[in-house]
């Protein structure tokens, strides 16, 4: 049976309007993901600019969305600095917060050996009831999660899974043998969704999942039913955005392309992030044509019982 971590999550963008968190807009892609088929969200990754919100603003982002999302529908919380204590704090507040479950960052800068960062992973654990999915992102912590350290962890029964940012389908294989396949391995490189599937992995976190979390969705359920020739056609299709939107750090295109795709919502960003080069505009336009288009407008979280002043009444 799936654990319900299974599947196509969504690394949220956070939106604004004017330097502000526009929560607004903020139902309107919560009740888009929900309307499209994505699996759940994921709040405070990179995609959604954490380094450049405040604690408050962090947790406010995080009260939100649970309330936006309602009760049943997966909102997980990214979590993680350079610090345990910190770091602990953190998952305590977004639990408290409503988070389902915990996407942890490992610590950056600080560069742990393997024994230290089994020590933090342990110590947030025992922090919370939370299960846990490690996220292992040796290009922008500088460390990686080695096997050993997952070992290491094997007693903490609330650590569920990994987040492998690079895709690599010979270092799944070897997580579930050092483990067992019931350790759930998640993606977060979406241009190797399908072999990764095969491979054993679970599902995916991915910043694409904010502009086609339908088209996620149809794919991994094509790869599970063994219709590879389909979930190759649709794998061809988001090649093309996927190379695109490596073309500028992570969210600028996406956010560009999101304002394409919803009216109203601005494609607007945090120092030291600037907007897409005028150039890249009818490239990402064109790139999108052929991705499911948003639901009508009467599909958002107001239609679902919600409003932008009842959410921002409960901050």
């Amino acid at each position: 049976m799936n654990h319900w971590l299974h599947g196509m999550f969504t690394a949220l963008v956070t939106p604004f309007d004017g330097g502000a968190i526009d929560y607004g807009a903020l139902e309107r892609l919560i009740a888009w993901q929900i309307a499209q088929g994505a699996d759940g969200i994921v709040v405070g990754t990179a995609t959604g600019e954490i380094s450049a919100l405040t604690d408050r603003e962090q947790q406010s982002l995080l009260t939100a969305a649970r309330s936006i999302a309602g009760r049943h529908f997966p909102v997980i919380a990214a979590a993680g600095t350079y610090g345990t204590a910190d770091t602990v704090a953190a998952v305590v507040a977004a639990e408290k917060a409503g988070a389902s479950a915990l996407l942890l960052r490992m610590p950056y800068y600080s560069r742990p050996t393997r024994a230290g960062l089994a020590a933090h992973a342990l110590a947030v654990a025992q922090a919370t009831g939370l299960e846990i999915i490690l996220d292992n992102d040796p290009d922008r912590c500088g460390v990686e999660i080695a096997l050993e350290t997952l070992e290491r962890l094997e007693g903490a029964a609330n650590i569920v899974g990994i987040l492998e940012r690079r895709g690599d389908l010979i270092r799944c294989d070897r997580i579930a043998r050092i483990r067992d396949r019931r350790f759930m391995r998640l993606t977060g490189a979406a241009e190797t969704l399908p072999a990764y599937l095969l491979a054993g992995g679970c599902g995916a976190i991915t910043s694409i999942g904010n502009l086609a979390p339908h088209w996620l969705a149809r794919l991994e359920n094509a790869a599970r039913s063994e219709f590879y020739g389909q979930a190759q056609i649709l794998q061809r299709r988001l090649i093309p955005l996927l190379d695109l939107l490596a073309k500028e750090p992570d969210p600028i295109l996406v956010k560009l392309a999101l304002s394409l795709l919803h009216p109203g919502i601005e494609a607007a960003y945090r120092a030291p992030l600037t907007p897409a080069r005028p150039e890249l505009v009818p490239l990402v336009r064109e790139a999108i044509e052929d991705l499911p288009r948003p639901l009508p407008e009467t599909m958002t979280a107001q239609s679902l019982g919600r409003t932008a002043a009842g959410v921002a009444g409960r901050r």
